[in-house]
C-alpha cells in the first residue's frame, strides 16, 4: 500500500503516523509535520481508501451503474464566522434599504408603515432620480451580503455532489435550489487530480480538478476538508478512469 514520502528524507511515513481527519503526516526521523494533502497530490489515493468506509460527512452509492459521489460542505467554524458578519453587514445595509423603500413608496404615491424612516434628503423629499439613485447605489452592497447570507447557508447545510450516469456527469454544489450545477461527458475524463493554489491571504487553498480530453477543466470541493475531499478523489478516479 503506498504511503506519503517525506520530502526531507525521501522515506516512506508509516500509516501510524497519519492522521487522515486531521490531514497530517509525521516523519518521526526528520521531527516534521507535513499536510497530508500536500504530500498525495499525485498519489494513487483510490488504492489505500475504503470506498465501503466514506469518512463521517461522505458517500458513495453506486446503484444499477449509476454513482453518486458527494459530502457535506459543513463547516461549523467558517459558518459562525460568516454568520456573524452576514448580520452585521446585513444590519447596516437594512437601513439604507428601508430608507430605499421609504423614498420609492413616497415617489408613487403610497402609503407606507409609520415605522418607516422620512422619505427625505437634504432636508427636502426624495424624487425619483434620487430614489433611483440610491437603489443604484445600494445594489453591489446588497449583492455582497446575499453573497455572505447564502455562503453561511452552504457551511451550514450545502453538499457537493458528482453523480454519473453512463457518459454523462453533473456536479452540483450549494444547498437545493440554490446548487450550482455543471455538466461534463464522463467518456472523455482524462484525469482526477487536487489542485493546490495560493489565496488573496497567501495561504493553500486545495480543490479537486476534473480534466476533459477536449480540454475542459471543473474545479470544485474548496469548502470539502482534507478527509472528505480525499475520499471524493478516489472515488473518483475510481469510476471515472476505469
Amino acid at each position: 500500500m503506498p504511503t506519503p514520502v517525506c520530502t526531507k528524507c525521501r522515506r516512506p511515513i508509516p500509516p501510524d503516523d497519519i492522521n487522515v481527519a486531521n490531514d497530517v503526516a509525521y516523519c518521526r526521523g526528520c521531527n516534521l509535520s507535513y499536510r497530508l494533502s500536500e504530500l498525495t497530490l499525485d498519489d494513487n489515493l483510490e488504492t489505500w481508501v475504503d470506498l465501503n468506509q466514506p469518512p463521517r460527512g461522505a458517500w458513495f452509492i453506486n446503484a444499477g451503474g449509476d454513482s453518486v459521489i458527494g459530502a457535506t460542505n459543513r463547516s461549523l467554524g467558517t459558518a459562525f464566522g460568516l454568520l456573524f458578519f452576514a448580520l452585521f453587514w446585513n444590519g447596516i445595509i437594512s437601513i439604507f434599504v428601508l430608507f430605499a423603500l421609504s423614498g420609492t413608496l413616497h415617489v408613487l404615491n403610497l402609503p407606507q408603515p409609520d415605522w418607516f424612516p422620512a422619505p427625505k434628503m437634504n432636508g427636502g423629499s426624495m424624487g425619483g432620480g434620487t430614489v433611483l439613485f440610491l437603489w443604484l447605489f445600494l445594489t453591489p452592497f446588497m449583492a455582497v451580503g446575499l453573497f455572505v447570507a447564502v455562503s453561511c447557508l452552504n457551511c451550514l447545510f450545502g453538499r457537493t455532489e458528482v453523480r454519473v450516469a453512463g457518459a454523462q456527469g453533473a456536479i452540483s454544489t450549494g444547498v437545493g435550489a440554490l446548487s450550482w450545477r455543471r455538466c461534463f461527458d464522463a467518456s472523455q475524463v482524462k484525469a482526477v487530480r487536487i489542485l493546490q493554489t495560493i489565496n488573496s491571504k497567501g495561504q493553500d487553498s486545495f480543490s479537486l480538478l476534473i480534466e476533459t480530453r477536449e480540454g475542459r477543466q471543473f474545479k470544485f470541493g474548496s469548502l470539502l476538508s482534507g478527509e472528505r475531499r480525499q475520499f471524493i478523489l478516489s472515488a473518483l478516479r475510481k469510476t471515472l478512469l476505469r
